[in-house]
């Protein structure tokens, strides 16, 4: 997620081993985020 611009923290200092934090505070970062999630995960839209 790095390569495309988001910062993701992890969880483990809070006690959670298997959880990550990924903070959006506009629209537009949540439209990023979520362009980011599916070009890395491999379902991009065609």
């Amino acid at each position: 997620l790095l390569k495309e611009g988001v910062i993701v923290r992890p969880m483990t200092p809070f006690g959670m081993e298997s959880a990550l934090r990924v903070t959006v505070g506009t629209p537009e970062e949540n439209r990023r985020l979520v362009k980011a999630l599916e070009t890395v995960l491999g379902k991009a839209p065609a």
